[in-house]
């Protein structure tokens, strides 16, 4: 005889192998998506170390890439000097350190100075411009213009000064710095109109196809004004000289400009010169 095995203890058998089958199963499905079981490691803040910076001092100080072009400060420039010193000649030059100031009234005698050397203990020449100077008094920057003459009235030249446009005048009159400067001008124009090639002889100058040029005999005006055995004069105010009758004509509007811009040749550089005429 068979018996019957109940249903109910059929269905528990089931519900527990397909449970247990499911479990061993699982395990092999979570190994292939990357389970291995155990657990997550555990993270602990640690402490960050601290990274020393890098000194770049060494680096900038060597500027690799240059310097910075940051210009300096411009130092202003507190007005004309009241030094008692007398502008009387510029001499412009390419390049700039050999342009020279003919000044008066300082330790010496009047002479020609560079950019940079003392005019007095106190005051140095700084900068030279195209009608005036700039000194550095002391630490302060000063101007230096040219002496402005009142028409019809005699002029204040310094004693012994000796470059200034109207020693130049060939003549047995009265010395210049002495005379009223319109006097002096006339009087070269009247020289000049009766034997303008005496004067350019008695001034040691000679005609060529350049423009004037300075012999060794020049007299000691030329040569006190900055001019040297060899020079070349080749303009005035601008306008190319060398035509003793065309230079006549033009005489005139140069004095009456006040100053006479000179334009020479030395050494092949060109030079320039600037003289107060009145």
């Amino acid at each position: 005889m068979i018996a019957r095995i109940p249903s109910l203890l059929i269905w528990a058998l089931g519900t527990l192998t397909a449970t247990s089958l499911g479990l061993a199963a699982g395990q092999v499905v979570w190994r292939f998506s990357g389970d291995d079981g155990g657990l997550p490691p555990q993270f602990s803040e640690r402490a960050t170390a601290e990274v020393p910076r890098f000194d770049l001092t060494p680096i900038l100080s060597f500027a690799p890439f240059g310097a910075s072009s940051m210009p300096p400060p411009v130092q202003p420039i507190g007005g004309e000097t009241t030094m008692g010193l007398t502008l009387l000649g510029i001499t412009t030059a390419v390049p700039a350190s050999r342009s020279r100031a003919i000044i008066a009234g300082g330790s010496g005698p009047a002479r020609a100075f560079y950019v940079g050397e003392d005019i007095t203990a106190l005051a140095s020449l700084s900068v030279i411009e195209a009608d005036h100077v700039v000194l550095d008094v002391d630490g302060r920057l000063e101007t230096l213009s040219f002496a402005k003459r009142s028409a019809g009235v005699g002029s204040a030249a310094v004693p012994g000064a000796g470059p200034d446009l109207r020693n130049l005048i060939p003549s047995t009159a009265a010395p210049a710095g002495t005379e009223d400067p319109d006097a002096v001008i006339a009087r070269y124009r009247a020289d000049i109109a009766m034997n303008a090639q005496a004067v350019i002889n008695n001034l040691g100058l000679e005609i060529t196809d350049q423009g004037y040029r300075v012999t060794d005999n020049a007299a000691a005006g030329v040569r006190q004004a900055g001019f040297k055995p060899g020079d070349i004069v080749t303009t005035v105010n601008g306008q190319k000289v060398g035509d003793m009758a065309a230079d006549q004509s033009y005489f005139d509007e140069v004095a009456a400009s006040g100053r006479a811009r000179v334009e020479l040749l030395r050494d092949g550089k060109t030079i320039v010169m600037t003289f107060p005429l009145r």
